[in-house]
C-alpha cells in the first residue's frame, strides 16, 4: 500500500482543480441619469391639460436577464458567465420611461382603463461587440386608444459607444443608451396622442352637483 501513498496527494489536487468553484459573479446596473432621478410614486395627480397615458407593464425576450448579453452580429448573441445586472433589464426601462413620461409636457401617468395604452417590449440590452464595441438599447412600442385603435407602432433603437474593454465602462453606456432610448419613446408618446386628442381616459367628468348644458339648450 506504501508504494500507493503518493496518489493520495495527486488525487487531492486534481479533485480541488476539478471542483474549484469559478469566479463570483460581478453585478452592474446601468448609469442613468434618468434613474438616479427617478421618484417611485405610481400614479401622477391629475393635471388639466394633460393626456394621460397608461403604461403596461414592459416585458422583454426572453434571454434579457440578469446575466448580461453580449453580441456580434444580429444572429450571434451570448451570455456572459460572471457579468450580470443587479435588476431585470425590463425593469430599468420600465422605471425610466415612468420616469421620462411624468417629466414630458402635455402627459401624465394614470391607472385608468380608459386611457391611450402603451405597451413596450425590450428587444436589446446588449453588449455589442462588433463591428464597433457599443451598447444597444432597443425597445419595440405600440400606442393603442380604446376608441380610436392603434396610434402609433414603432421600434426605437438607441446606440452608444463603450470606450474600452472594462465591464464599468459598458454600464455607463448602456445607461446613456437607456435615457436616449425611453425619451425617443416620451416624444413619440406625446406627439401620438396630441395628434389624435385626448383619449377617453383624460375626459373630466362634470363636478358632482353641476349642471350639464346640452348644445341648443341654455
Amino acid at each position: 500500500m506504501t508504494r500507493h501513498t503518493w496518489l493520495l496527494p495527486a488525487l487531492a489536487v486534481v479533485g480541488g482543480c476539478l471542483l474549484r468553484n469559478p469566479d463570483a459573479p460581478r453585478f452592474f446596473r446601468p448609469a442613468s441619469a434618468i434613474l438616479d432621478a427617478t421618484p417611485e410614486d405610481d400614479v401622477d395627480p391629475s393635471a388639466t391639460g394633460r393626456i394621460a397615458i397608461r403604461l403596461r407593464g414592459v416585458r422583454s425576450e426572453p434571454f434579457l436577464r440578469e446575466r448580461i448579453v453580449w453580441r456580434v452580429s444580429e444572429v450571434e448573441y451570448g451570455l456572459y458567465e460572471q457579468r450580470r445586472w443587479i435588476d431585470l433589464p425590463e425593469h430599468y426601462v420600465e422605471r425610466a420611461l415612468r420616469a421620462r413620461l411624468r417629466a414630458t409636457p402635455g402627459l401624465r401617468l394614470t391607472n385608468d382603463v380608459r386611457a391611450v395604452a402603451l405597451r413596450v417590449d425590450v428587444l436589446a440590452f446588449d453588449d455589442v461587440l462588433a463591428p464597433t464595441h457599443a451598447a444597444d438599447v432597443a425597445l419595440s412600442v405600440a400606442l393603442e386608444d380604446p376608441v380610436r385603435g392603434r396610434l402609433l407602432a414603432r421600434t426605437f433603437d438607441a446606440r452608444v459607444g463603450i470606450e474600452d474593454g472594462d465591464p464599468a465602462s459598458m454600464a455607463k453606456a448602456m445607461g446613456e443608451a437607456l435615457d436616449d432610448a425611453v425619451a425617443q419613446v416620451a416624444d413619440a408618446t406625446r406627439l401620438g396622442v396630441q395628434a389624435h386628442g385626448a383619449s377617453a381616459g383624460d375626459r373630466r367628468q362634470p363636478a358632482r352637483g353641476a349642471r350639464v348644458v346640452q348644445p341648443g339648450h341654455r
